[in-house]
């Protein structure tokens, strides 16, 4: 398996069974806003393209003939003229979809009926006083109010100026823009994730909870003594101010609980990012939630620093011990730690030569010669000191030790060490053909890699004086043919 998939595992295995709850919540809150926000924008273009195709057939069929029957040419404009009336029309007969539309129409056909078709007349009789523009504005949003009351975006959402404090409980669960949803849904669940292991569960749902309701009364306050106080009429909706709660408390900790600088720039970010929607992007009333965001963050900040890091559980304690430990492992370098440990029975062996006891000293030092020589690359120089210790340690090894070891460091591409070997062996050897196979190994060695040729010459030739006629004297001699070309 390649690494990014291994690492995506681990990070699922760290996901808890509350994280899937949250990001479904989220992606269900955008799932609610999308369609509540986007359904009428789409029947609105579904109705405005039937309207077209109504009016491309009605051309085609009658309308341009019509015109012609009256000797008028049904050019471009004309037939652009006549579409502008047909659509008007259509507009007339079927409201538009898209609440805003619809309210700004209402507006003028309130002002025309007030004005003009005896709404004025209407109020008098009804209240026994001439109506004034106060009266007008209070009696068009109550009509309006009637209309818009039935959209969810609308009667789920706080208006400060209304005072339907119960609104709180569901303006939260709508946004503003796509660009609202997006920074909610990305540091919402960032922050979660990291108070989560520092506070107990009940403070940080009662935090996120708290703020959800906090910040409309806010909003309504501000609204209501500030320069704000024309927008009290808008819509409020959203978690910016929990949001921004949350970023302040993740970007502080208490001292011994310190968070990284990354953390914190990414939570100061954050609120930027969301103070910049909030005031480029969002309706007017989002202004006094900009305002209101440093606050939130800043009390954030106090309830990070002083809230006490949880006990961490059982399981937790036990799951960080794994992972540490799976952490060590994979900083491990085992190469390093056998080297490390051929060294430390290098020194035991000797201390045991030292203190009288042969049989460990010979078992300890045997071992690390092998395990040297299994390096790569060999560390010639502590093998040439291995052997010069047993050597002064009077550590008793067989020739076929000795030899075998020499072999094995000339095929580990360390001739010096091999060379070594390969003398001490052929100095205890006793066998003729042994000792005649250990002249040639030496020899070739030595001719090989231009280290104590002269001696090397002699060990090939001597070879060849043992015996002249078999397969060891012709490789010897070819050795030696080469070394005079």
């Amino acid at each position: 398996m390649k690494p990014s998939i291994l690492n995506f595992f681990a990070l699922l295995k760290k996901v808890k069974p509350v994280h899937y709850l949250v990001v479904a919540a989220v992606i269900a809150l955008g799932v609610f806003n999308a369609v509540t926000a986007v359904m009428p924008q789409i029947k609105q273009d579904r109705y405005e393209k039937g309207i077209v195709k109504s009016f491309d057939k009605w051309w085609e069929e009658e309308g341009a003939n019509q015109f012609k029957v009256v000797g008028i040419e049904p050019t471009e404009k004309v037939k652009q003229e006549e579409f502008e009336q047909f659509r008007n029309r259509a507009f007339a007969l079927k409201p538009s979809y898209i609440v805003e539309d619809r309210v700004e129409v209402m507006k003028k056909d309130f002002r025309e009926w007030w004005e003009i078709k005896g709404g004025k007349e209407e109020f008098t009789q009804k209240n026994n006083r001439y109506p004034s523009e106060a009266d007008f504005r209070r009696e068009q949003t109550e009509w309006i109010d009637n209309y818009t009351d039935k959209f969810v975006r609308y009667n789920m959402a706080f208006i400060p100026k209304k005072e339907h404090y119960d609104r709180i409980l569901t303006s939260w669960m709508l946004f503003p823009s796509v660009w609202s949803y997006v920074l909610f849904a990305v540091f919402f669940v960032f922050t979660l994730v990291r108070l989560e292991k520092r506070w107990q569960w009940f403070i940080l749902w009662g935090c996120i909870v708290g703020w959800a309701l906090a910040g409309g009364v806010l909003v309504s306050v501000l609204t209501s003594t500030s320069f704000f106080d024309h927008y009290s009429g808008e819509r409020y909706m959203g978690m910016s101010l929990t949001v921004a709660f949350l970023l302040g408390a993740t970007a502080f900790a208490p001292r011994k609980d310190l968070t990284s600088q990354a953390l914190s720039a990414v939570c100061f970010m954050g609120l930027l990012l969301d103070m910049a929607v909030n005031w480029f992007v969002n309706p007017n009333i989002f202004g006094a939630v900009t305002v209101l965001s440093p606050i939130a963050f800043g009390a954030g900040a106090f309830a990070g620093l002083k809230i006490e890091t949880r006990r961490k559980t059982r399981f937790e304690l036990k799951q960080e011990a794994l992972q540490e430990r799976a952490r060590r492992i994979e900083r491990r370098n085992p190469m390093a730690e056998m080297k490390a440990k051929t060294r430390t029975m290098i020194q035991s062996g000797i201390e045991n030569a030292k203190g009288g006891r042969p049989e460990q000293a010979f078992s300890l030092l045997t071992q690390a010669m092998v395990q040297l020589l299994q390096e790569h690359p060999v560390d010639k120089a502590l093998v040439l000191s291995l052997v010069d210790s047993m050597n002064k340690l009077y550590i008793e090894i067989s020739s076929n030790q000795w030899l075998e070891w020499g072999e094995i460091a000339k095929s580990k591409n360390a001739p010096e060490a091999a060379i070594v070997l390969l003398k001490k062996g052929l100095s205890l050897e006793k066998d003729k053909n042994f000792a005649r196979r250990a002249l040639y190994t030496l020899g070739e060695t030595c001719v090989t890699n231009k280290i104590e040729l002269e001696d090397g010459i002699k060990r090939l030739q001597k070879v060849i004086e043992m015996n002249s006629t078999d397969i060891l004297a012709k490789q010897a001699q070819r050795i030696l043919d080469n070394v005079q070309k």
